[in-house]
């Protein structure tokens, strides 16, 4: 006869995992105020940050990522417009935790928010994403701490 160690029978002896449990599903909670005023920030960082030819913005809650013109994100030139627009939604939310959460992380970390984006203007031109977005960082510290980590 084999003997169990200790461990092995506590093992055997645990609940099984109820199945008939209720699943978590967060983007429900979300009602119709998050999508306004969200929609609300996405547009206005956008257009201070100089996205050409913007008419909409909103964030899809179904995919969970942004909307432009009524075009997903996947379908704008490339990688460099992909970290554009990724950190323009991580400053949103941002700021809309800032402003509506009960628990505001206070903190943000951005990895190269700009990694190969070529607009085909000069990157120190006033209109330029990449000079507008590095001016917004600057002009919306009143949401907590944004750190930066990029190659220029």
């Amino acid at each position: 006869m084999i003997q169990h160690t200790s461990w092995e029978t506590d093992l055997r002896e645990l609940p099984s995992e109820d199945e008939s449990e209720t699943e978590y599903h967060p983007k429900e909670l979300l009602d119709k105020d998050f999508q306004e005023r969200i929609d609300k920030l996405l547009k206005d960082a956008l257009t201070e940050c100089s996205f050409p030819n913007l008419t909409t913005a909103r964030l899809n809650l179904s995919s969970f990522d942004v909307e432009i013109n009524e075009l997903k994100k996947q379908n704008f030139n490339g990688q460099g417009y992909t970290s554009f627009l990724n950190s323009i939604i991580a400053m949103s939310f941002r700021q809309y935790l800032s402003e509506y959460a009960v628990y505001d992380p206070g903190l943000l970390v951005i990895d190269t928010p700009l990694l190969g984006l070529d607009q085909g203007v000069s990157d120190v031109s006033p209109e330029s994403m990449r000079a507008s977005l590095y001016t917004y960082f600057t002009n919306h510290q009143d949401c907590g701490q944004v750190i930066l980590l990029d190659n220029m």
